[in-house]
């Protein structure tokens, strides 16, 4: 049997997400079949009032640093432009997105007639809903959650994990920033072919380590076949900015030759 609209909007209404910003991490697969796809899950958001915050990533629009340019605990990983598909521009008005990481559901919202979308050549976000203006605005190329900065200062919001872990939760790189961190600098292309210099998280491999710190926090349900993981995300942020100052390493994914993990634990670029 197909999962309906009517059927999740009353699990977001269960679940007390009704009016509040959502940051939304998901796969759309976890839910087995859905009548109306992924539009039948933002529609239930949007008819329950919420705002949604997604991850419209387009790594494709990343390049390499002009000659010359270098930073120390950078994060940098070498090979990372070695045979690469072709490059993109970012267009803040178009609808590239990294589809395999990013999902069905901020595919679609990035078609929808009424989003606004960050102005970020990589890591952009975009919003649907009552407040997304306000928050989306916030984002800048050296200043990429500020969108969160924004959430965080006050507004009723949640990080809703649905289908996926916390390895999906941008928030966390967020957090990172917030415990001192500093974030990793590097380069995206807009169209017409100007390059300009960017902030980025790091590596997300290791975050499902945060869990225990998190788990007095965590709400669960099952929506069809998906398992949600939902937080208050001020909370959320707060015990996480704890746990990385008490304990950096524990973000490191585990691989000793990973140059982001390396870096971020040290605390990130300087010289900048």
């Amino acid at each position: 049997m197909s999962l309906t609209q009517a059927e999740i909007l009353k699990a977001i209404e269960q679940s007390g997400l009704s009016g509040c910003v959502v940051c939304l991490h998901s796969s759309l697969k976890s839910f087995g079949r859905v009548e109306g796809g992924p539009d039948a899950v933002i529609n239930a958001f949007r008819d329950a009032g919420c705002t949604l915050i997604v991850p419209t990533f387009t790594y494709a629009c990343q390049v390499p640093p002009p000659a010359g340019w270098s930073v120390a605990q950078n994060g940098e990983m070498p090979d990372r432009f070695v045979n690469r598909e072709p490059i993109e521009a970012f267009d803040r008005n178009g609808i590239l997105i990294t589809y395999e990481e990013m999902g069905a559901i901020p595919a679609r919202v990035l078609q929808h007639p009424e989003h606004v979308r960050g102005n970020h050549p990589t890591d952009s976000f975009t919003g649907l809903g009552p407040l997304a203006s306000g928050v989306i605005a916030e984002q800048s190329p050296c200043n990429v959650f500020g969108p969160f900065k924004k959430i965080y200062s006050g507004l009723p919001a949640r990080l809703v994990l649905v289908g996926v872990g916390l390895t999906a939760a941008t928030a966390i790189h967020f957090a990172e920033e917030l415990s001192g961190r500093r974030l990793f600098r590097r380069w995206g292309r807009l169209v017409g072919g100007r390059v300009i210099e960017v902030e980025e998280g790091g590596c997300s491999e290791g975050f499902e380590n945060l869990a225990p710190a998190v788990a007095f926090l965590e709400q669960r349900i099952v929506v069809g076949e998906s398992l949600w993981r939902i937080y208050p995300l001020r909370e959320f942020v707060d015990a996480v900015v704890t746990t990385i100052r008490e304990n950096p390493a524990v973000t490191h994914c585990g691989d000793p030759a990973c140059p982001r993990c390396r870096d971020a634990v040290k605390g990130g670029p300087w010289g900048i």
